[in-house]
């Protein structure tokens, strides 16, 4: 989503948690040069002070090539990661010069030589070579969005911006996944709301996640829900609303597996 604020991360941090629950192998890419996924972690460290990031190996310009995306790779407790760097914010840049720029991440996630089962990529709130990159690298999309206007005109956009990168890449499919709706209020979504998501995604399912700080404070704890002890950080109150949140992630991560490779 070229919005931010969708809840795009929490969405990554929480999916990629689920399937890690569910016994597979799973790399997390943190590719949005603001490094959500990277501090809600607690890698602070590595964002400012790490040797090398992403850069290096998509921008062709230091010691690591597309070859060596597995040199970025941390283990975290719930599933692996390539956390994102401060130096990450030039790569744009770069990449619009490179003659493959836009592929430049399919091309490293394509030589990995790690097997992963699932690898979930976190994109930058812009429509520009990092956010296209993520969606040729993964051909998967779910959508995070708000249950409102605004949010809806930013998913047509990518829409848009879905059909010229299959135009432009003749051997590239963008499969829908599913649509994600964060910060549900207490009263639901409107039903008009309701009908325009059900109308655009047809099939694919939309699932909503409400507007609880157990999120928030999982979050805190630098994990998923899935590795969240309400008892241990302290909100014991969170248990009964944590198991419906992961309930929810984990049927998203369900269908992920049933309907999409």
């Amino acid at each position: 989503m070229q919005k931010g604020g969708v809840g795009k991360t929490t969405t990554t941090l929480n999916l990629a948690g689920a399937l890690a629950e569910r016994g597979h192998d799973v790399l997390a890419i943190d590719a949005d040069p603001q490094g959500g996924l990277t501090l809600k972690l607690g890698y602070q460290d590595l964002y400012r002070e790490a040797e090398y990031a992403l850069y290096d190996v998509l921008a062709d310009m230091g010691d690591l090539r597309l070859d060596d995306l597995g040199e970025l790779i941390i283990q975290t407790e719930e599933f692996d990661l390539v956390p994102s760097h401060l130096r990450n914010f030039r790569l744009e840049k770069h990449l619009y010069s490179q003659a493959r720029g836009v592929e430049s991440l399919k091309l490293a996630v394509d030589r990995l030589t790690a097997q992963y089962e699932y690898i979930v990529i976190d994109s930058p709130p812009n429509l520009g070579p990092l956010a296209d990159g993520a969606l040729l690298a993964a051909e998967n999309v779910i959508f995070p969005s708000h249950p409102n206007t605004i949010a809806r005109d930013s998913i047509q956009i990518l829409f848009d911006e879905i059909d010229t990168l299959e135009d432009k890449f003749q051997n590239v499919t963008i499969s829908t996944v599913a649509a994600v709706l964060n910060e549900v209020g207490r009263d639901g979504v409107s039903d008009e709301t309701q009908q325009w998501f059900v109308k655009t995604f047809g099939d694919e399912p939309v699932f909503e996640v409400p507007d609880w700080t157990v999120i928030e404070h999982a979050i805190t704890s630098q994990g998923s829900v899935f590795g969240y002890d309400p008892e241990a950080a302290g909100y014991p109150w969170d248990a009964e609303k944590t198991e419906t949140v992961r309930g929810i992630y984990m049927d998203l991560a369900v269908y992920v597996e049933n309907n999409h490779e």
